[in-house]
């Protein structure tokens, strides 16, 4: 009886041992929201996004001997869309399809760059994230958001260590482009 249950059990705990732990970030920054602008009257505004990085990955770190590659676990450009979606409406602008101005969210750099050793990690995050506003009337605004953001910590870096590097420096960079006025003067003047 004893036999038939041990056998099993080591196999369990044996193949338990061998399951590699996910190689997906999961990508949730908090999100700031800008002061509603009670001027706004029906202003409409179209908004899309792009993800122009070379490279898909998030982070590339070596375990195990082996290059784990780290990928978001939402599409890094619907998340911004909606993150722009949400800043617009809070500042008081209709999101739709035809509109006096159009804007476009592209994600130019998001990445951890992960170094470990054998008793210490770093992690170095950067975000480049550039809104387009581009008027009916030809008229065409270029903003730049970037951020920042390093960690040191025991031993070798997580996923959730990793995770949490990224939505710092996503979250940051949200904060600026909410702060920022640049895009909505823009619109407020090209809105005609």
């Amino acid at each position: 009886m004893l036999k038939k249950l041990f056998f099993p059990l080591v196999a369990i705990f044996m193949l338990a041992s061998c399951a590699t732990p996910p190689t997906t970030i999961d990508v949730s920054p908090t999100i700031s929201l800008p002061q509603q602008d009670p001027s706004l009257m029906g202003v409409t505004v179209s908004i899309n996004g792009a993800d122009q990085r070379k490279d898909q990955a998030l982070a590339k770190v070596s375990r195990d001997n082996q290059l784990v590659t780290l990928t978001p676990s939402r599409d890094l450009r619907f998340l911004l869309q909606e993150v722009l979606e949400k800043q617009m409406t809070a500042r008081g602008y209709m999101v739709g399809p035809s509109s006096p101005v159009d804007l476009q969210i592209i994600v130019n750099q998001l990445y951890a760059d992960v170094s470990q050793g054998s008793v210490r990690y770093n992690i170095a995050t950067k975000a480049d994230i550039m809104i387009i506003a581009t008027a009916k009337n030809g008229n065409k605004l270029n903003k730049n958001y970037r951020s920042n953001y390093n960690v040191e910590g025991a031993f070798q870096a997580t996923n959730k260590n990793i995770a949490n590097a990224v939505n710092s420096v996503l979250t940051d960079t949200i904060a600026d482009m909410a702060q920022d006025t640049s895009v909505h003067d823009f619109i407020k003047q090209n809105a005609r």
